[in-house]
């Protein structure tokens, strides 16, 4: 048998806006019409036997329609999407059974045996209903559409049963008793409900063969209730057998044609696209409800003897709206219960999350003293990039176990973001600093409890701050010892005077004596708003200061915060103005003795802070995301500049430095293609520069320098030996060029280990074929030791300071011989 399927026709924003039924739908149509010309046929050739033909002629309509359920589910299987088909084809057989036996024995009472077996279909069409839509649906949500069905249903079955039977039928008596009369209740109640399930799907998830479906329902509802009031009535007709064969095509074709699967699938578009269909459901369900309701009590009080069983039914539906509005309010007590759960609470952690500790930190009580600990994992990146991110999953959970165990109890331990947690306590300074010194212990520990962790060495670095609120904001409170607390030996924590003011912030390595010499500083207390900043301002200087230790946040700290913001501001706007100038400092060929190129470097100087260091400001870039523009705006200028001066037409090769940060950036090499292609610059003169630890990247970065050397630029890595120092990455990234780092250089004289190093770098670019540029050479010792060890390119002071393109062109011209013979 044929299934009826249609279209949907959407407009702009994918709504369904109308129907089509497709060719599809013609064979359901064509044997519904054979269907009733057989029984009107059947009809004109023998009126005796009208019971007999409307038993069995819908019956072998049915049974057909049953077979091919059955068939076509049980070759899908039971337990695949299609299985429903299975329970709903048994329910069409086992009705066709009921009117075949009805067919065979005409003329008995009201529910016959016939009756009876039929009826049994109804409990099986509901259960094979919810099967066919368990797969759009959730648990709650197949519940709640099975709570709706039943209202919908008894609401229908109000005045259906007012006006179609109570009002119209006998005095029981005859065929129609007592028992006739509950049956006669029971099935236009499972009639109702079906109807009202099938269009209730309809609404919910859209698809066009449940809306057939009910209409081939809704005709066998008409159908049904003709028959039984054929029955009780003596009132003799063929409508409701003509119905019935006109219905059941309709029926199966809808069930056979729709498909769970994609169902499910439309569905899930229009939650994405914000169409939330369950809402309509409910809102029709409810209104519908309260309208039928409403006709029948209205009828009902204008009925001078309104019958027992209609009171009945608006007691059973007040009943089940009223269960009805129970689940839905339990349901939502549930989800805004699990909202407000994943609103407060980091679903990996099981930690309270930053919104908490906002809150938190508002209530805290006016002149009391508390502590913030601001906390990030060190070498967490290395997990995720070295042993996968399950792993470092499994090492967040364990240090957010860990961090609840070290903190004190009333303290609220958070995690924040990423791989940074927070801890709110109640204390002073002091009490912060030796909580930080526990959490230090507890990560290191966290870190040993996670498979392969140990391999990486993972430890945490804590800012401290001091937050009180005491109605004038932030304050200055001069405390007795405030300490910094260096781990970095990995043994038990240290306490340490804080370097006086004077010095720089984190130099102190820490004593076991734990003297302090110079003035203390004071430490400074926030209040709640500026807490998180503070602390995480502190976190920083840990971090620059080696990692694995704690810092408190006091004056000096404030002084290097309020210096950042300041820079930060004023690098916007230098960067809006174009305000960051290009210089070159030379990188000299070490056995020709002539300049071979140059790299491009950004330097800054501020009306208002005046020269700004490079490693200050690129720092505040990178945090900030001003990277990005800054980068294109120094490759920009740097292009002009070089074009202009000629230092293209020399034959030398420019350098540029790329942050990491440029490099995840969707659409970074056709930025720097349309930038070399608008300079016609020639690509083999153009070395791309990249930190060392873009050799661990496995995403956008890495995929962006294949991309980039497709297009004939030359890949360097900068400062190598001083980051990860992974030489067996090498081969995933087309680097050309190793630049060894000037901390390497400037111990060369003294360290026979760095020398043993940049040998070793020489020797593994000869044998892989890759430059290596020395950086750093800022002496004629230097400078002669790195010539005896066969480096070929050099770049430091000692061959010139960073300088214009036109100064770099001159030094290239009077180099026209060798430096040295």
């Amino acid at each position: 048998m044929d299934g009826a399927v249609s279209m949907e026709i959407r407009g702009p924003a994918g709504a369904v806006t109308g129907l089509r039924p497709s060719a599809s739908c013609l064979p359901s149509i064509a044997v519904s019409v054979a269907g009733a010309l057989v029984v009107l046929a059947l009809y004109w050739q023998d009126v005796a036997h009208m019971e007999e033909i409307a038993g069995l002629v819908p019956a072998v309509f049915a049974g057909a329609g049953g077979v091919a359920l059955v068939v076509n589910g049980a070759r899908a299987g039971l337990r695949s999407p299609d299985g429903f088909r299975v329970v709903l084809g048994a329910a069409l057989l086992v009705w066709a059974a009921g009117q075949t036996v009805n067919g065979l024995t005409p003329g008995g009472p009201f529910p016959g045996v016939g009756d009876l077996v039929s009826m049994l279909a109804g409990p099986l069409a509901v259960v094979g209903g919810l099967l066919m839509l368990r797969t759009a649906f959730s648990v709650g949500g197949l519940r709640q559409f099975a709570l709706d069905s039943v209202l919908l249903g008894a609401a229908i079955t109000l005045p259906v049963w007012q006006f179609g039977f109570a009002r119209t039928l006998p005095a029981p008596g005859g065929v129609w008793s007592a028992r006739s009369q509950l049956a006669s209740i029971g099935i236009v109640m499972v009639l109702a409900v079906l109807v009202g399930g099938a269009f209730l799907g309809y609404l919910r998830d859209l698809d066009q063969n449940l809306l057939l479906l009910t209409a081939g329902l809704a005709i066998f509802a008409v159908g049904e209730l003709l028959i039984m009031r054929w029955v009780i009535a003596e009132d003799w007709s063929l409508l409701g057998a003509v119905l019935n064969c006109l219905a059941w095509p309709k029926i199966a074709g809808g069930l056979l044609a729709y498909d769970p699967v994609r169902a499910a699938a439309r569905r899930s578009e229009r939650l994405d696209r914000g169409g939330y269909t369950d809402n309509r459901g409910m809102r029709v369900t409810t209104v519908a409800t309260i309208a039928l309701l409403l006709v029948a009590v209205v009828s009902l009080l204008f009925d001078p003897s309104p019958a027992r069983s209609s009171i009945s039914l608006v007691a059973v539906a007040i009943g089940v709206f009223g269960v009805r509005e129970l689940v839905n309010a339990a349901t939502r007590r549930t989800l805004l219960a699990r909202l407000h759960d994943e609103a407060a609470e980091d679903p990996l952690t099981g930690l309270a999350n930053r919104r908490v500790l906002a809150a938190r930190m508002g209530r805290i009580p006016e002149g009391e003293p508390w502590c913030l600990l601001t906390v990030d994992l060190d070498g967490f990146k290395d997990v995720n990039d070295l042993l996968g991110h399950a792993v470092g999953d499994d090492l967040l959970s364990a240090v957010g176990r860990r961090l609840v165990e070290a903190a004190p109890p009333k303290a609220l331990v958070c995690r924040i973001g990423g791989d940074e947690f927070a801890v709110l306590l109640r204390g002073d300074i002091d009490a912060g600093a030796r909580v930080g010194a526990n959490i230090v212990t507890a990560v290191r520990q966290s870190a040993a409890d996670v498979d392969g962790v140990a391999r990486v060495e993972v430890s945490a670095s804590v800012g401290v701050a001091a937050v009180h609120r005491d109605g004038a904001g932030v304050r200055t409170a001069p405390v007795a010892t405030p300490t910094v607390i260096d781990l970095r030996d990995g043994g038990a924590p240290i306490l340490t005077g804080v370097a006086n003011p004077g010095s720089t912030p984190g130099s102190n390595t820490g004593s076991n004596t734990g003297s302090n010499t110079g003035e203390t500083p004071a430490v400074t207390s926030v209040d709640p708003l500026g807490a998180l900043s503070a602390s995480g301002a502190a976190l920083r200087v840990a971090k620059a200061a080696g990692r694995n230790r704690v810092e408190v946040y006091d004056e000096q700290i404030a002084r290097i915060r309020r210096r950042r913001l300041l820079v930060e501001d004023r690098l916007r706007r230098a960067v809006d103005t174009d305000a960051i100038k290009v210089r070159f400092q030379p990188i000299m060929d070490l056995r020709r003795g002539v300049v071979a190129g140059a790299e491009a470097l950004a330097r800054w100087v501020d009306p208002e802070l005046g020269p700004v260091d490079p490693g200050e400001f690129i720092t505040v870039a990178e945090q900030t995301g001003l990277v990005v523009a800054l980068g294109e705006r120094v490759l920009d200028e740097a292009l002009t500049t070089a074009n202009r001066e000629g230092l293209f037409a020399r034959g030398l090769r420019l350098s540029w430095n790329v942050s990491p940060v440029q490099l995840r950036v969707a659409g970074f090499p056709r930025v720097v293609a349309e930038t070399i292609k608008a300079h016609n610059v020639p690509r083999e003169l153009l070395v791309m520069e990249v930190t060392e630890n873009v050799l661990v990247e496995e995403g956008e970065a890495a995929q962006t320098l294949h991309r980039l050397a497709r297009l004939g630029v030359t890949i360097a890595i900068d400062d190598f030996g001083t980051g990860y120092s992974a030489l067996g990455y090498l081969h995933r990234l087309p680097a050309d060029i190793l630049k060894i780092d000037r901390s390497l250089t400037s111990s060369l004289v003294a360290e026979p280990r760095s020398r043993a190093i940049t040998r070793a770098v020489l020797d593994l670019g000869r044998t892989v074929g890759l430059s290596v540029v020395v950086e750093g050479v800022e002496s004629d010792q230097i400078d002669d030791l790195v010539r005896r060890m066969g480096v070929g390119y050099g770049q430091g002071m000692l061959y010139g300071a960073a300088m214009t393109g036109r100064e770099l062109g001159a030094l290239a011209d009077r180099l026209t011989k060798p430096i040295r013979s």
